[in-house]
């Protein structure tokens, strides 16, 4: 009987070692969350979008280069302005047609200076987050207002492919702000002659 109770005492100090350590590990988890990088400052407001109006995020980038770079003014520039989702049809999907860009520009944006011509893909942009968003939008404000290039870079917003889930918006702040002075590694622009 003696042993059972030295057994019972031995297994009780064993949960509560574990349980507290447990809860300091949940702590830790707690305390990492709540060390957030603060914001970083920007003179337009990234949450002012609407994500079912294109035209706000062209908006919010003609803005953007004003007060970040004190102009041009894209919107006495480019005179045309065609931001539209595409829905893939039923018989285009049966097809064995596939969207490989989740956005695109066309000729008649990127090599028209006063034309933006931008499609997005609506399956994909209902499913990314709000810097996601940012991200696609100006990687193809990218195309057809400054005529760049893809970048080799995952961290730039050129990079032929949309920013993952996990990134913040201070990632695309830097990114923007190098963007937008024309001043990443590997810039380069699109030959329309």
């Amino acid at each position: 009987m003696k042993n059972l109770y030295i057994f019972l005492a031995i297994i009780s100090i064993s949960i509560f070692f574990w349980s507290c350590s447990k809860k300091e590990k949940n702590e830790e988890i707690i305390l990492a969350e709540e060390e957030e990088e603060e914001e970083l400052p920007s003179c337009v407001d990234y949450t002012s979008v609407d994500p079912n109006n294109l035209e706000s995020y062209w908006e919010l980038f003609v803005e953007d280069v004003k007060c970040s770079r004190g102009g041009p003014n894209y919107d006495e520039i480019n005179k045309t302005v065609i931001l539209y989702f595409i829905v893939p049809t039923a018989e285009t999907v049966a097809s064995g047609v596939t969207v490989d860009h989740a956005g695109y520009s066309t000729y008649a944006g990127y090599c028209n200076s006063e034309a933006v011509n931008i499609g997005v893909i609506e399956d994909y942009w209902i499913d990314y987050t709000e810097v996601q968003k940012l991200w696609l939008i100006y990687h193809e404000f990218g195309h057809d207002v400054y005529r760049y290039r893809h970048s080799s870079n995952p961290k730039d917003i050129m990079y032929p492919s949309v920013a993952r889930s996990d990134v913040k918006i201070n990632d695309f702040i830097r990114a923007k702000e190098l963007f937008l002075k024309r001043d990443f590694e590997g810039i380069e622009y699109i030959n329309c002659d």
